[in-house]
């Protein structure tokens, strides 16, 4: 009769009336909450149709099913005058969140988002209201962030600070453009933040390894490092192998020697379909490199990858996605080929490297940082490497320079001898 849809962070009623769909906000985060809306919904719903209770007929059906018949309008209080000169912070969130078209952006992007707009929310405070965020509160903010731990024992960095100040900037512009607040936005640059340190460059298994082993860092900078390793090639071909003796799941093997030849991050992999796989190219269906536009880029395959793949197609448990795992549909009870889920690709891939000298990788994202790595460590031209892995920005690209040895050796030998 009635359904729960949580898409981006608050729960929707999803339900049938009178031959009509409705779909309503229950402005709610909280799952048993929601859950009890929707038994009262569904309830109210069998007294009307039993005649235990009178639908007038200039109602709004939502308002009137939601309020357990008790409201035939939507419901304007004293407070909610004040609201709308008062948008309060939780407010502005929820209706960014509601608004957020379908597959707009990554699910780790709106993760991302809802992290940060809950530490937002505890340290500036559940009501505050945007006009009361200037620069002296979100000084206030930094200030008390930083005294916090961060997910590795150590204190959160400014880095980390600044990213959740530009979520709420990005939040504070969505609701100024579309008339829900009038007040002043204030710049990140002015905000105090604590002294940053540049974040370390991508270094080989043995490099991290002696720094490691000299017994003088802590866990948080162990972390760092780790978060900053990248593989070369024959590392890989060692890695790719332990994963095809070793994988649980059929779908790992060819997913991560996707990863470890193309650069493709792992929301794209779990994208791919199978027609984009072509004789010599992986087509890659972006969302991060155009806003609001998805794109595509072309990545050449390698041998090993384009026999992976072909042969991964003769295994495959059906259905459109490239990497896919085999679900009983409940209406066919038929096995069918569904795309995986973030968890599942995590976890699969962290499951597969415990207990290995491989442990100590942070994620899909260091197939990445190899990929890339590895082609400058080769003086491949930088913008061959931007079109196969869809940078965008000089950060992104300086992170690698290092790694062209022959180029800045060649640069020095042509000045001093």
């Amino acid at each position: 009769m009635a359904s729960l849809e949580n898409r981006t962070g608050y729960f929707n009623v999803v339900f049938r009336f009178g031959g009509k769909k409705y779909t309503r906000s229950l402005h709610t985060d909280d799952e048993s909450e929601a859950n009890r809306l929707l038994a009262n919904l569904e309830q109210t719903v069998r007294d009307v149709k039993s005649g235990r209770i009178s639908l007038p007929p200039d109602a709004d059906i939502p308002t009137f099913l939601l309020s357990d018949g008790k409201l035939t309008t939507p419901h304007v209080s004293d407070s909610d005058s004040i609201s709308e000169t008062r948008l309060s912070l939780h407010e502005l969130f929820e209706s960014f969140f509601v608004s957020l078209p379908d597959d707009s952006l990554e699910e780790s992007t709106i993760s991302l988002i809802k992290t940060h707009r809950n530490n937002l929310l505890r340290i500036l405070g559940k009501d505050v209201f945007i006009e009361d965020i200037d620069l002296n509160a979100l000084d206030l903010y930094s200030k008390k962030r930083r005294r916090e731990n961060g997910r590795r024992k150590g204190k959160v960095s400014s880095y980390t600070i600044k990213k959740e100040l530009v979520t709420l900037r990005r939040v504070l512009q969505w609701g100024k453009k579309r008339g829900k607040h009038e007040s002043e936005i204030p710049a990140i640059r002015d905000v105090q933040l604590p002294k940053s340190t540049e974040r370390p460059i991508f270094q080989t298994f043995d490099e991290i390894t002696v720094q490691v082993e000299q017994g003088d860092l802590t866990e948080e900078q162990q972390s760092e490092l780790w978060e900053c390793l990248y593989l070369r090639t024959d590392e890989i071909d060692q890695l790719i192998q332990h994963v095809r003796k070793n994988a649980l799941h059929t779908f790992l093997y060819p997913m991560v020697v996707a990863a470890a030849h193309t650069g493709a991050r792992r929301s794209e992999l779990m994208r791919s379909q199978l027609t984009d796989i072509r004789d010599d190219v992986l087509i890659i269906r972006e969302k991060k490199r155009r806003r609001g536009q998805e794109s595509t880029r072309r990545v050449p395959m390698s041998t090993l990858l384009n026999e992976t793949l072909h042969e991964w197609k003769g295994e495959h448990p059906g259905g459109k996605y490239t990497f896919a795992v085999k679900e009983i549909s409940n209406r066919k009870h038929a096995e069918i080929g569904r795309a995986i889920s973030r968890d599942e690709a995590h976890s699969s891939f962290k499951r597969v490297l415990k207990d290995s000298k491989w442990s100590v990788i942070p994620g899909w994202h260091c197939l990445r940082h190899s990929f890339i790595s590895n082609l400058a460590s080769n003086s491949i031209d930088q913008r061959l490497i931007d079109e196969f892995v869809g940078h965008t920005t000089e950060e992104m690209r300086r992170r690698y320079r290092h790694l062209f040895p022959e180029v800045k050796q060649a640069a020095i030998r042509s000045v001093f001898h």
